[in-house]
């Protein structure tokens, strides 16, 4: 049996039922991305902040949510913090961060010693 554009019903059919594959890999991938870049209540942590903001905005709104600048990261909108209690990321958000992130991967401190020889 063939559809109005020549291919047959069974292939059609067989497209479709990939369907549900697909969205349990990538409901499996999004879980393994949350778990990667859980921040934790606290200790350290990126803050991101909304692209454009200085790094003097960032710096202040850190120490005004109580928490401890650590050091900048590769991308200038977001900066590492240490957090001293569970609450530095709600009174990070009313100060402008977007959210926090584990500081590892592309949100780790830079290094601006690290030599590439």
């Amino acid at each position: 049996m063939s559809t109005a554009d020549g291919r047959s019903a069974n292939a059609t059919g067989s497209a479709n039922s990939l369907w549900p594959a697909i969205a349990v890999a990538l409901f499996g991938m999004g879980i393994a991305a949350y778990a990667f870049y859980a921040p934790p209540p606290r200790g350290e942590m990126a803050v991101v902040f909304a692209p454009g903001t200085s790094a003097k905005t960032a710096y202040l709104a850190i120490l005004a949510a109580g928490g401890r600048f650590v050091a900048p990261t590769r991308l200038d909108n977001i900066a590492v913090a240490y957090a001293e209690d569970e609450r530095f990321g709600d009174r990070i958000r009313s100060l402008g961060g977007l959210f926090t992130l584990a500081a590892h991967g592309l949100c780790e401190p830079a290094n601006p010693t690290e030599s590439h020889t």
